[in-house]
């Protein structure tokens, strides 16, 4: 019989891979181990509890940076807590980790992570906007913010299907196969980061309103999981059929509906309006879902397809070494093994 007092909490704080080798970044989050001096990361990422992956693939894109020269960590922190509390955690692990060595970092931050980076990046107790001379913190030399909902997102309504998908997830990238965390879904916080999530909500409010960070580079990278042909609407505009049921005007603001409906779904949960709300040059958006942005498929891991990886990976890197080309040359890439 299983007791709860026996199930451990999720962990928080950052992590990095076990070893120095691309397949040792690919392994299940659950095998990495807490930050030390000895293993500084020179690229971040922003990463919930709920972004593991099934213990016999780990998360695809660490290898690739990794294979590309560069150190990864992961900041873990429970999903479902305030926004503000996770950026209070990760600036309490940012300034160890500066005390440690670390003085320049590159952030890779997927959904929620963008917004955690970036409270923590303007608030008065953290960086107040200055990521170039911080004080006990590391320099911040980019932002690459992937599915960052800046104006919200409805779909944090639900936050119970949230808090189990974070368990679910995480038992799945647990090699032990230990199911007793699953246990902690109706426990493991209040779902309160679902509450900041919505778009009118006092939190989006306050970050709507603070600055972007000066010298601060941006690169945002959104999803859409449905990309209409222009033809698709010629069509129904031409439709005999159509404009007989509805009539013209009625006809024209269907069509316009539909427009509209494709921009708002977004990547199904982040609408397009939302991620691209903070203003940059630097934009893309893919045909895909929220988590398909940054992580390989189900199907791509089985079939080996899609080499290249994820839509976000490309650009990452790109961005990666146009920053380090403007300062000093990187180290040789590390070879896969």
């Amino acid at each position: 019989m299983l007791g709860l007092a026996t199930v451990a909490p999720p962990q928080s704080g950052i992590f990095v891979p076990a070893g120095t080798s691309p397949r040792e970044a690919s392994m299940p989050p659950a095998d990495w181990s807490p930050l030390t001096a000895s293993a500084r990361p020179n690229a971040w990422s922003s990463s919930s509890t709920a972004s593991t992956r099934p213990a016999t693939s780990g998360p695809n894109w660490p290898r690739r940076l990794v294979r590309a020269g560069y150190k990864v960590a992961r900041f873990e922190y429970p999903n479902d807590q305030r926004i503000r509390t996770s950026a209070a955690l990760l600036l309490d692990h940012l300034r160890a980790a500066h005390g440690q060595g670390l003085d320049e970092i590159a952030i890779v931050a997927h959904s929620m992570g963008g917004l955690v980076f970036f409270d923590a990046m303007t608030r008065e107790d953290g960086y107040a906007g200055d990521v170039v001379t911080p004080e006990g913190l590391p320099r911040i030399t980019r932002l690459v913010a992937v599915g960052t909902p800046w104006n919200g997102s409805s779909w944090a309504q639900l936050q119970a299907v949230g808090e189990m998908h974070e368990q679910v997830t995480r038992v799945l990238g647990d090699a032990s196969g230990d199911i007793r965390p699953m246990l902690h879904y109706r426990r493991d916080g209040s779902g309160q980061a679902g509450d900041d999530l919505l778009p009118t909500s006092a939190f989006i409010t306050d970050i709507r309103a603070r600055a972007w960070p000066e010298h601060l580079p941006l690169t945002i990278i959104a999803g859409r999981i449905t990309n209409p042909d222009p033809a698709t609407y010629e069509s129904l505009a031409e439709s005999t059929i159509l404009r007989e049921l509805l009539g013209p005007d009625d006809l024209e603001a269907f069509i316009a509906d539909l427009r509209a409906a494709s921009e708002d779904l977004g990547d199904g949960v982040v609408s397009l309006d939302s991620a691209f709300a903070r203003e940059t040059d630097d934009k893309h958006v893919f045909a895909v879902n929220h988590r398909a942005l940054l992580h390989d498929s189900p199907i791509d891991f089985l079939t080996g397809r899609a080499e290249a990886g994820p839509p976000a990976i490309p650009i990452i890197l790109e961005r990666l070494e146009l920053d380090a080309a403007r300062r000093t040359p990187s180290d040789p890439p590390q070879q896969d093994d």
